[in-house]
């Protein structure tokens, strides 16, 4: 029987300890801040980084964290191991041979693809888009390939509901061409798959070749990479990570594009290639050993050029977000992913060191585990997740159950899935908060962007958008945009988890770059689905997105 307990603020902070020990959550401090004098760090030796990488990763794995990890330092493979399942149903365990996808850090490929085109005068990054499509109207005709590659172009970042849809290249540069600009070319910043789709038909069009293959002759290839592609590899789909959502099995997304024609222009260029830890290996000796870009080409590849946010933490290159780290070196990283399979990769140039981590858990994402191992290659302070431990049917009974905070927010703590498994869904406002700081204290404001998040999904579900419009503001997509928009999500929505049931505002957290961002769960027949929305200092929406919903995993400790 589900039972509800009052939570205090007394005792709220022993609570979220308890969960985050449970949810084997570690907080460290980040390896990024502004920039001081360049001092590369005193790394550790590289059996102490491999032994130590490993006794945290084994760990996580316990709690369920399945994934890739490769670490280099002066070219040498420090450790390059994977943890977890392949494929669970089959009984297959990942390792070093299993195939993981890398998201949207396939954007520098199709990069490295143009400024290879540039090296053999086949184009130039300083072309308009123009050139390509003489079609284009006026205000688009004079972007450059260099806008479209540092997103500075002002295109929105997608012009299809699901990266599935099959869509034609013709059909989905009419799509852009057709579609109003955000800002200006060159005025602005917003972060487009779209320009990198756009790129990959540019590659093919000054080719003659599908984009894949002119990707393996013009980087791949020459950089001794065999095991990475879309389907060119042909890789045994024995060795393919599933993803998981949860307890479910999501499959593959190399199942998902391997009809005729595919993948579709949502995803061509810009993300969904996989690859392997040891190609991977590769692609990072290739990058130090200029086999593929020369020393011009890599600087241009590598430089920052736009600033990615407000506060100027970060600029973006050419598929890649350069950074400093606290002693001021030089950094350059990306990540990529679809909520379920994600990768991060970040190579310290001043330190020689490069860290490459790939999940296919949507509850055991890389991106805060690659924090830690980045501390553990460095030699900084970290903490070991807690041992798993079995836990009997009577212990898992005695902490199920509904705890109730004092703004009427809720825990509740349940089981799922065929083994069980302890899962936590935090609702409401003071809930939600100390789910993902271990504090009640909200973010300002936090209760009139709940308020706002919910009057704007109420009308989304009505198929109403206007409050989603009048929230965006002017310069955004005009109102009939955002209604195809809404309606081909919401349709692909129906499609795939059944009839729409009700929605929740879990609440507001801080976000990227302080940015407070509200999280709104809608249920369905067959599934859930969350909207994001990110707020701007204006109150107004400066970031959105949808991505599947996930109960937080609890471990017995």
């Amino acid at each position: 029987m589900s039972v509800t307990n009052r939570v205090t603020r007394r005792n709220a902070r022993g609570l979220a300890r308890a969960m985050a020990c449970l949810a084997g959550g570690i907080l460290i401090s980040m390896p990024f801040a502004a920039a001081r004098a360049q001092t590369p760090a005193a790394v550790p030796p590289d059996s102490t980084i491999a032994h130590r990488v490993d006794e945290y990763l084994s760990r996580l794995a316990g709690m369920g964290f399945t994934g890739g990890v490769l670490v280099t330092h002066h070219g040498r493979t420090v450790i390059a191991r994977s943890y977890g399942w392949a494929d669970q149903a089959a009984g297959i365990r990942a390792d070093v041979n299993t195939v993981y996808n890398i998201g949207s850090i396939t954007k520098q490929f199709t990069a490295a693809a143009i400024l290879r085109l540039e090296e053999l005068g086949k184009l130039h990054t300083t072309d308009t888009i123009g050139r390509f499509f003489p079609s284009a109207p006026a205000d688009k005709r004079g972007i450059t390939l260099h806008q479209l590659l540092t997103h500075t172009a002002g295109f929105e970042s997608d012009f299809s509901p699901t990266d599935y849809e099959p869509t034609t290249r013709d059909e989905y540069m009419r799509r852009m061409l057709a579609s109003r600009l955000q800002f200006a070319p060159g005025t602005g910043f917003s972060y487009a798959n779209s320009g990198y789709s756009m790129l990959a038909a540019i590659i093919e069009l000054v080719t003659g070749k599908d984009y894949e293959q002119a990707l393996t002759d013009l980087v791949l290839r020459p950089a001794g990479m065999t095991e990475t592609g879309y389907t060119a590899p042909h890789w045994d789909p024995r060795r393919i990570a599933h993803g998981y959502q949860g307890a479910m099995d999501w499959g593959t997304i190399v199942q998902r594009i391997s009809g005729p024609g595919q993948p579709y222009w949502e995803l061509r260029g810009n993300g969904g290639l996989a690859t392997t830890l040891g190609d991977w290996a590769k692609w990072d000796a290739a990058l130090d050993g200029h086999r593929v870009l020369t020393d011009s080409s890599l600087r241009k590849f590598t430089t920052g050029y736009v600033n990615e946010g407000p506060l100027g933490l970060s600029q973006y290159a050419y598929g890649w977000s350069v950074q400093r780290t606290k002693r001021g070196t030089r950094v350059i990283t990306h990540n990529g992913g679809n909520g379920i399979y994600v990768a991060e990769w970040f190579r310290f140039l001043d330190d020689s060191v490069s860290v490459f981590l790939a999940s296919t858990r949507s509850d055991m994402k890389a991106s805060p585990v690659v924090r830690v191992v980045t501390a553990i290659v460095f030699g900084e302070p970290y903490e070991l997740p807690v041992r798993a431990a079995a836990a009997s049917p009577a212990a898992v009974a005695a902490v199920t159950g509904t705890w109730a905070l004092p703004d009427g927010s809720t825990f509740t703590i349940r089981t799922t899935g065929p083994g069980n498994a302890l899962v936590l869904d935090a609702v409401g406002q003071q809930a939600f908060a100390l789910a993902l700081t271990g504090d009640t204290a909200s973010p300002p404001r936090a209760a009139a962007l709940n308020a706002h998040a919910r009057d704007i999904v109420a009308g989304l579900v009505r198929g109403d958008p206007s409050r989603l419009v009048a929230a965006l503001g002017p310069g955004g997509p005009t109102p009939a945009e955002v209604a195809q928009q809404e309606r081909g999500l919401m349709a692909d929505r129906l499609s795939r988890l059944g009839a729409y049931r009700s929605f929740d505002v879990l609440g507001t957290a801080p976000g990227p770059e302080g940015m407070p961002t509200t999280v709104v769960r809608v249920t369905f027949e067959r599934g859930v689905a969350t909207n994001r929305y990110g707020w701007g200092p204006d109150g107004r929406i400066g970031d959105i997105g949808a991505q599947p919903y996930q109960a937080a995993p609890l471990t017995p400790v």
